[in-house]
């Protein structure tokens, strides 16, 4: 019996240090690199082209000249001459849009470069803001630097979370995260559910008196009329209506503060089955419009990332589950994502369940489509890298979910060009098609003022002066799907997990 454990042992032994010699080998060869980036054309010369103006929900056939990244002349076709040294695109049958933004994004700090930064470009989007939560203030400010100097591949990161705040402990601590806060202007604190009211709003002085932005989640226990009044940026989530605007909502927000500071004991959810529906059932559309009013007063700006309801209604639904885009995402990421769905199920069981979630996603995008009609500008934004929320490839699933919400094609495009622009003050040289924008556009197959899934048809991408054809955006697309099933990319994914 002895000798029997001694071989067991040995053979254990002998298995353990096979294992270890080969994630020692794995680990010693390369990951992918991330993908090459295409050299700045100095003058480019589109023709022929049909310009969307998103403001006039209308088109115009233009000639666009585009010199050093920047759009420096447009005309009718014919009409503008065309350099010697020009880099010719016939835009003829075509659609010009302005470069798409995700205004809510978490990057993984997991192989961003090869992973989700070139997603963002294969899917025509050229300016995010990173909400935080994952990864280093520092390693995405490299990241960004690097995009801009033309050095990498993805978006422009125009705002970046340098601090995210899931609680807070006094008032002290609410100030001295403000006076201490790492970040230059366009960046912000993005604040989440359990930060409570008594340290909030003194954080959101202090941050005003130091004009520092704070946005992000409505902490639970906080009424989103005070939040807004006191300088709360913007609110992020679908959810955000539906939990304010009911005669239970001060209530709920008292039902957090006590679980929150320990007053009241239990793990159960305070919005489960019964709390969602209540809220759909008893919504109070004079609240509703009174909150509306009051974003809209002190220029709270709204992003719902409709995607992530869709994402708690679909959870049980096989072919959404089996959505083909997730040969883009890492294998490993994927199996969290899984987790979450049978979560999801789990947390709202039954038909009953199931029913509530999916008019609680259907009742946020008709409050977003009456808040957006009642004059409330809102952004798009996809929770980009949450579950089921693909980057860049979900910024056109979240534009189909706007117009689903009421809005036209036009509006909904003003939600990921227009508006964005506005929100970070760059309206000047961004968001638009216009003499003196930076040359962020897309060139589509089919007009998206028809069809917004026409926003999907990219031919061309032109991102600062870097044209990227078809081919191009293939090939990104290419890439990541290798990383994302790559052995030795999974060792080193794990290796990085556990360090």
């Amino acid at each position: 019996m002895k000798r029997i454990l001694i071989r067991v042992l040995i053979a254990l032994s002998a298995i353990i240090l096979l294992l270890i010699i080969g994630i020692a080998i794995t680990l010693s060869i390369p990951v992918p690199a991330p993908p090459d980036v295409p050299e700045k054309t100095a003058t480019i010369f589109i023709k022929n082209a049909n310009v969307v103006d998103l403001r006039g929900d209308s088109t115009l056939r233009q000639d666009l000249l585009i010199e050093n990244g920047q759009i420096s002349n447009m005309a009718v076709p014919g009409a503008l001459s065309v350099p010697e040294q020009a880099t010719i695109l016939d835009a003829s049958g075509q659609y010009i849009i302005p470069g798409l933004w995700d205004m809510h994004t978490h990057l993984s700090p997991q192989f961003a470069p090869q992973l989700t930064l070139p997603l963002f470009t294969a899917a025509g989007v050229t300016n995010i803001r990173d909400l935080g939560g994952y990864g280093s203030y520092e390693q995405k400010k490299a990241w960004d630097w690097q995009i801009r100097a033309h050095e990498m591949v993805g978006p422009r990161i125009q705002g970046i979370g340098a601090v995210f705040l899931a609680s807070l402990q006094s008032e002290e601590q609410a100030r001295e995260i403000v006076n201490q806060f790492p970040g230059e202007k366009p960046d912000f604190i993005k604040v989440y559910n359990a930060v409570l009211p008594e340290y909030y709003f003194p954080l959101v002085e202090a941050a005003k008196n130091k004009k520092v932005t704070v946005l992000g989640h409505k902490p639970r226990a906080v009424s989103a009329i005070e939040a807004a009044k006191a300088g709360h940026k913007s609110f992020e989530h679908a959810r955000l209506f539906l939990f304010e605007c009911y005669p239970g909502a001060e209530k709920l927000r008292q039902s957090y503060h006590d679980r929150y500071t320990g007053l009241s004991e239990g793990d159960g959810r305070l919005d489960d089955t019964r709390g969602l529906r209540e809220m759909i059932d008893t919504h109070d559309d004079e609240m509703f419009l009174e909150l509306v009013e009051v974003m809209k007063e002190n220029g709270t700006w709204f992003c719902p990332t409709h995607i992530t309801r869709k994402m708690d209604a679909f959870a049980s639904n096989e072919s959404f589950r089996k959505d083909p885009r997730l040969k883009y995402i890492h294998r490993l990421q994927r199996m969290g994502w899984k987790g979450d769905a049978d979560g999801m199920i789990d947390r709202y069981p039954g038909p009953e369940g199931q029913k509530t979630v999916m008019d609680f996603y259907k009742k946020g995008l008709e409050l977003t489509g009456k808040a957006s009609r009642a004059g409330l500008k809102v952004l798009a934004g996809t929770d980009a890298n949450d579950t089921y929320c693909f980057p860049g490839l979900s910024l056109h699933d979240e534009l189909a979910e706007l117009v689903k919400a009421g809005l036209s094609p036009a509006e909904a495009l003003r939600a990921a060009t227009i508006y964005p622009a506005e929100y970070f003050k760059l309206q000047a040289t961004h968001g638009s098609i216009a003499n003196g924008q930076v040359a962020d556009l897309l060139i589509l197959k089919n007009n998206p003022l028809e069809n917004i899934e026409h926003t999907r048809s990219i031919q061309t991408l032109i991102f600062d002066g870097q044209v990227y054809s078809r081919e191009k955006l293939d090939q990104l697309l290419d890439g990541v799907e290798k990383m994302a099933n790559d052995g030795v990319g999974t060792v080193h994914y794990l290796w990085k997990e556990m360090k």
